[in-house]
């Protein structure tokens, strides 16, 4: 298995043990081809690296997907690769199937109340294995295309050394069957919390034991050395890694946002960052919802930018 292989099974066996779940090939919509998992769009059918389901769907809303584009460069991702991933979105979420039977019933006004089962919202994300250039973030900020990376974190070296040994030997089911064993240790510790401005983080537990987040009031740390953010819950530690340009882009709006609010004399709401967390606890997938101070976030931003 090559490493770009096997970092899509390290971002897809995370995502699943965060609470997301497999989508299965339905053979229209979804298939499996040569390439691997295939999904339609309106010009063409695409190979999709990670397609999972997410842990709920949004209320009021139109049921949804996840797609993760990953990508194995050892240069900087560029803007190249978050256009091409905004092309696959605007794709896959035009295509619909109207065949000749539907033209004519708009046509005498037949129609059925039947509702399209196939019908989803696709989001994409990009994972890579490399770095995002200033250009791809600011890209994929305006376009609402979350980036994901984890060179920073804890267990990214452990990853190298797995695929290096892997790569020596022959790819058997038992040592691919090790290799998922493996990601899943580094899964048990991940959560995923999504802000309300709109930025996904991925939050790796730093400790031992299950996954709790003891304390709804959180804050929020800096570790220049290691350029690696940490947060914390009463006793708890979690690192998570965001490109610099996205970091900056979530806190700076977020305190632009709250401080419009205060000078609002009728306002009376928290002036917190909230977020909710999705993590599995013993097993059972769990959601809480966890808050930032102002002041918390005004300081990590002076500190950082």
């Amino acid at each position: 298995m090559k490493k770009g292989k096997a970092f899509e099974l390290l971002v897809e066996r995370i995502l699943i043990h965060i609470g997301f779940s497999n989508v299965y090939s339905d053979g229209i919509y979804i298939y499996n081809g040569v390439a691997g998992k295939m999904i339609q769009g309106l010009g063409e059918a695409h190979n999709a690296d990670v397609l999972l389901e997410p842990p709920v769907q949004i209320p009021f809303y139109i049921r949804s997907r996840l797609l993760v584009e990953c990508k194995d460069r050892k240069n900087r991702v560029g803007l190249d690769v978050i256009r091409n991933a905004l092309g696959l979105r605007e794709d896959i979420n035009h295509f619909n199937v109207v065949d000749q039977n539907k033209l004519f019933a708009r046509q005498k006004q037949r129609r059925g109340v039947g509702i399209d089962k196939y019908r989803y919202w696709y989001q994409i994300a990009v994972a890579s294995v490399s770095s995002y250039t200033t250009q791809a973030q600011e890209f994929a900020a305006a376009h609402r295309i979350a980036l994901i990376e984890f060179t920073r974190y804890p267990f990214w070296k452990e990853f190298q050394e797995v695929i290096r040994f892997y790569n020596r030997v022959e790819n058997t089911v038992e040592e691919e069957s090790w290799l998922i064993q493996k990601f899943d240790e580094i899964g048990k510790n991940m959560a995923l919390a999504i802000t309300d401005y709109g930025q996904m983080l991925f939050l790796y537990h730093c400790g031992t034991g299950n996954i709790h987040f003891p304390e709804s009031k959180c804050s929020i740390t800096y570790e220049a050395g290691r350029e690696l953010w940490k947060l914390s819950s009463g006793n708890e530690q979690y690192c998570f890694q965001l490109p610099k340009t996205v970091m900056e882009s979530w806190l700076r709006g977020f305190i632009d946002e709250l401080s419009e609010k205060q000078k609002e004399k009728d306002y009376n709401g928290s002036l917190h960052s909230n977020m909710v967390v999705y993590f599995r606890n013993n097993e059972l997938p769990e959601i809480k919802k966890i808050s930032i101070a102002k002041e918390e976030l005004e300081k990590a931003y002076m500190n950082v930018f």
